[in-house]
């Protein structure tokens, strides 16, 4: 049988006329019982109808599952601390005051590195925040309020790196009759332009090492480690560079962010990123498999040092100044491929050498 469903109709105009009624009747109880609150999301087909996906709400032991558990473990890590402490106590008091003097320092730097966490993800959130009102700004035609959201980033960022001479270069062109989109626009150009191309270097240099590593690196154990190694740092210095440094745990979740928004990407950018990172048939013919592998890897932490410059920057890219990945991946390319030919140099001099000592 055909699942194609069946359309009953008829040629009376009494019939015709109730099966419109009755139409416009589901129709108008559908908009009725649509919800407002926006917990649904909304999938259009090709037909009139819609399908609706409801979003369950967490439950409440869902939600205390984690906080509970790590307070366990911490209240069970620090009795069992505790018992210790005391044995060794009862056993030397020296003894036990040294070991309680190192449990005491390491409870004490792990409360200051939590603390610095909490900053650093408040920070990461005000400057997602702060995004939002500066693509709003842009969207309107207001006078007056871009000049405070931009004197707060700049302290922000001046507190990592010296933008004296951006800043006067941002000083220079603005004018009073300028309104705040022309403002962000002007500021954009002076200042975050200058930390753009610090920022490009910054991914330049890391993908670039990471590649000659993992094309130097015998062990897949140790490719992994490299690329884990160089991301990290490069998005912490990136982040500083912006004005909101993060911890390693405050890395941890922007990395994840950055996939998301990796994964997330446009169809177009994908395909204008395909013909980067898919280096040909050419290519893969006269490199080892190795080398292209170091490649990919700088590829794959170029494209992360993009996302992250996204992220991080305070005012978001337009479609004119927006980086691109050909940008690093020539420097990757040539840096690969310039440590294969010294290599391979290296050895034909060291065979030749050989041979004239036989000789």
């Amino acid at each position: 049988m055909s699942d194609k469903p069946i359309k009953f109709s008829s040629s009376d105009k009494a019939h015709q006329s109730t099966e419109e009624l009755l139409r416009e009747d589901i129709l108008q109880s559908g908009k009725d019982m649509s919800p407002q609150s926006g917990e649904e999301k909304v999938l259009t087909t090709g037909s009139s109808a819609e399908l609706r996906f409801k979003q369950k709400n967490k439950s409440i032991l869902k939600k205390l599952f984690w906080p509970s558990f790590s307070a366990f473990i911490v209240t069970a890590a620090g009795y069992e601390a505790y018992q210790f402490v005391t044995n060794l106590w009862d056993r030397s008091w020296l003894l036990g005051l040294g070991v309680g003097t190192l449990g005491a320092a390491a409870v004490i730097s792990g409360a200051y590195a939590l603390i610095r966490g909490w900053k650093a993800r408040r920070r990461f959130k005000s400057r997602q925040h702060h995004q939002q009102e500066f693509t709003s700004l842009m969207a309107g035609n207001t006078y007056g309020q871009s000049p405070d959201l931009i004197n707060t980033v700049n302290s922000q960022i001046a507190e990592h790196v010296d933008l004296s001479g951006l800043t006067s270069k941002y000083q220079q062109q603005k004018q009073q009759v300028h309104n705040d989109q022309e403002l962000i626009e002007i500021y954009s150009s002076t200042v975050l332009s200058g930390l753009d191309k610090m920022a490009i270097d910054v991914i330049t240099k890391h993908a670039t090492e990471a590649a000659a590593m993992v094309a130097l690196s015998p062990l897949a154990a140790a490719d992994m480690a490299l690329v884990a190694w160089r991301s990290s740092k490069m998005i912490e210095q990136l982040s500083q560079l912006y004005g909101c440094p993060q911890t390693a745990l405050g890395r941890f979740e922007m990395t994840k962010s950055v996939f998301k928004n990796m994964m997330l990407a446009g169809a177009s950018e994908l395909v204008a990123d395909a013909g980067v990172e898919l280096l040909g048939k050419s290519l893969t013919a006269t490199i080892s498999a190795k080398a292209a592998q170091g490649i990919g890897v700088g590829v794959l932490i170029a494209r992360m040092g993009l996302q992250t410059m996204r992220l991080c920057r305070p005012v978001p890219f337009g479609k004119d100044d927006k980086p691109r990945l050909g940008q690093i991946r020539k420097s990757v390319y040539q840096k690969v491929v310039g440590l294969l030919k010294s290599v391979s140099t290296g050895k034909s001099e060291l065979k030749k050498d050989s041979e004239d000592n036989k000789k």
